[in-house]
């Protein structure tokens, strides 16, 4: 198991829920700058979707994207807007090799439990091409919780991270923290870390 069942349970109960409320991932500055850096029109991959904000903002963008979500609820909100590929499956899933020139795994990998964070940052690195870019969004620190809702979380620091890419060939380029609330009202500190494969990586 790759995938939190209670997590997911409550991602498909609130998918349309979420519709009613997007945020404005397509024009936030880190996901426009992170476009900047992926090859024009290649091959995105949008982890962990949700509602797939990020999906359609890449897709608007001329990337060729691919949704990828366990909550089946939210895929079918994706699946309204035609030319994206969604896959609806647990980490397990992400069996793919050298197929994306970017990845946005944007507050997903938290949800993975903690025992297999490495075997999933194994499939994630080996589904990046060579020179392709990743932003991993994740809660900052050191503890495993549920939040209010339910939804596990295993926040992660940043040289624990930066330690963990390096070691799959992806080096970090920037690291930005960021105070925030959570859906169900906590307060968190978000860390996006923005990192890019080895050319030499095989």
């Amino acid at each position: 198991m790759t995938i939190d069942k209670e997590t997911i349970a409550f991602y498909d109960r609130v998918a349309v829920e979420y519709g009613k409320n997007p945020k404005e991932v397509g024009e936030s500055e880190r996901l426009i700058n992170f476009a900047k850096r992926i090859t024009p029109q290649g091959d995105v991959l949008d982890l962990g979707c949700g509602f797939g904000n990020a999906a359609r903002a890449f897709h608007s963008m001329d990337f060729n994207v691919t949704a990828f979500d366990a909550s089946e609820a939210m895929l079918e909100q994706i699946r309204k807007v035609s030319g994206i590929t969604t896959i609806c499956a647990d980490f397990n899933g992400l069996d793919m090799v050298d197929s994306f020139n970017g990845i946005w795994a944007n507050f997903c990998l938290q949800h993975i439990p903690r025992d297999e964070f490495p075997q999933v940052l194994d499939r994630v690195a080996n589904s990046l091409r060579n020179d392709g870019w990743l932003l991993i969004g994740i809660h900052e620190g050191t503890e495993t919780r549920r939040d209010k809702l339910g939804r596990l979380y295993c926040h992660y620091t940043e040289a624990d991270l930066t330690q963990r890419l390096f070691e799959r060939g992806i080096k970090v380029h920037s690291v930005t923290l960021v105070d925030s609330i959570g859906y169900d009202g906590t307060d968190f500190t978000g860390m996006t870390i923005v990192a890019q494969k080895d050319r030499a990586e095989t």
